[in-house]
């Protein structure tokens, strides 16, 4: 009997035991992945009351359960716990976080939003709510998150961490999104993506580009000058960026020095194709006015014709010893007079004995520009032109003959036509 007594007090007094310390923990788990920023849901709750100890042990029950995904079992310890403790914060929390990793954010954003609005100061429920805007896609929001948290004293490094890889997300979000937008809307973007990391130079050469599409050449240049200097400097595409914008700042001399250092270097065409164009518009800036409008005429006249030739044929711009030429009476107030001038003293055109004119408003036609052409290569003494037949001179000096590639009465405009006095002025120096 009294052994019978032993054993019931025994029975008794572990059950009292048992109750006064509750179901025991599960065993510890690091947190991995995703989870680990998932901070426990206690971090920084600062309850207006004092919190039943019993609470946070099943608290850390469900905490553990967590860790280990094994959500079922969270979810039964925070029913017993919310059942005890309903206004358990940390308890809600954590229920949240479950739905959150279940996908369910809709129920999730709902609890963590109120905790967050309800205690201002709960660091747990700050940080839920910056990994529910990163599983919403709303990395910006995130960031911000992080920044702040991570500006308060004493915050854990874990925090830091994140919001680094919130920064890259973003940054990486930003200068995507700048790739497929028009350049007024990419600028902003950009702009925002090197706030954010400074350092990028893929993204600070994306965002200079684009403003040199917009023209806006003095801003391009400040927000290029970080890589000046610097070993990045010497890139290739750095270098055909500080060209293009010296071109726009209309300094052409310096861009036609770099297109040269990188034509020279290069095997890319693009280089040599881009130098040439650059040359000729510094050429372009640096002519008379009538010279810009022939080039661009859709149907050159001969007045035209003679402006083109005289700037682009050195060999008649220069030309010395030249007798003094007819007098021609319908020039006086033609634009380009000097260069028709120019080209009756070298013969090119004739003037009318009977009426004196030399019509210097005729359009000219494809087969008059091939007549021209030849007629200049004698003129001007080509070694290719000697002893050949007028019929094949064009040929025998690779020269393009627009009458074979036009209709033989269709009318030139300056482009072909400077075309075809590029080819003549290579074989007057071959």
């Amino acid at each position: 009997m009294t052994d019978r007594l032993i054993l019931l007090s025994l029975a008794v007094a572990l059950m009292t035991v048992s109750c006064a310390t509750g179901p025991a923990l599960p065993p510890p788990v690091t947190p991995r992945g995703e989870d680990r920023f998932l901070v426990d849901p206690r971090s920084g709750y600062q309850p207006a009351v004092a919190t039943p100890e019993d609470a946070g042990r099943r608290l850390e029950a469900a905490w553990r359960y967590f860790l280990a995904a094994d959500y079922e079992r969270a979810r039964q310890r925070l029913a017993e716990l919310r059942a005890r403790t309903p206004d358990y914060a940390p308890a809600a929390l954590l229920g949240a976080a479950i739905d959150l990793r279940e996908g369910r954010l809709d129920a999730a954003r709902h609890t963590i939003n109120m905790l967050a609005d309800q205690y201002p100061g709960y660091t747990a429920a700050r940080v839920y709510q910056a990994e529910l805007a990163l599983a919403e896609g709303n990395t910006r929001r995130a960031w911000e998150i992080y920044q702040s948290l991570v500006a308060q004293p004493d915050a854990p490094a874990l925090l830091s961490e994140r919001l680094a890889t919130a920064e890259r997300r973003l940054f990486d979000e930003l200068v995507t999104a700048a790739r497929d937008a028009e350049d007024l809307a990419a600028i902003p973007l950009l702009r925002e993506a090197l706030t954010i990391n400074p350092g990028a130079t893929e993204a600070r050469l994306l965002l200079v580009n684009r403003l040199v599409g917009r023209q806006q050449y003095d801003e391009a240049l400040r927000m290029i000058q970080p890589l000046v200097g610097t070993p990045d400097a010497e890139r290739d595409d750095v270098q055909e960026t500080l060209a293009e914008i010296e071109v726009g700042r209309g300094r052409y001399q310096e861009a036609i020095a770099r297109y040269e250092r990188l034509a020279r270097r290069s095997p890319d065409p693009h280089y040599a194709q881009r130098l040439e164009d650059i040359k000729e518009q510094w050429t372009l800036v640096n002519l008379p006015q009538q010279y810009r409008t022939a080039l661009e005429s859709d149907a050159i006249t001969r007045a035209d014709l003679a402006v083109l030739i005289y700037w682009k044929l050195s060999s008649v711009r220069f030309a010395s010893n030249l007798p003094s030429p007819p007098i021609a009476t319908d020039i006086a107030e033609v634009p380009g007079r000097d260069e028709i001038v120019r080209a009756i003293a070298i013969g090119l055109y004739e003037v009318d004995p009977v009426t004196r004119r030399v019509s210097p408003f005729r359009t000219v036609t494809a087969s008059a520009l091939a007549r021209y052409a030849a007629r200049l290569l004698l003129l001007r003494g080509a070694s290719c032109a000697r002893g050949v037949p007028a019929e094949s001179l064009l040929a025998a000096c690779r020269v393009t003959d627009p009458s074979a590639t036009l209709e033989y009465d269709a009318l030139v405009s300056g482009r072909t036509a400077a075309r075809v006095i590029d080819e003549v002025d290579r074989a007057l120096q071959r």
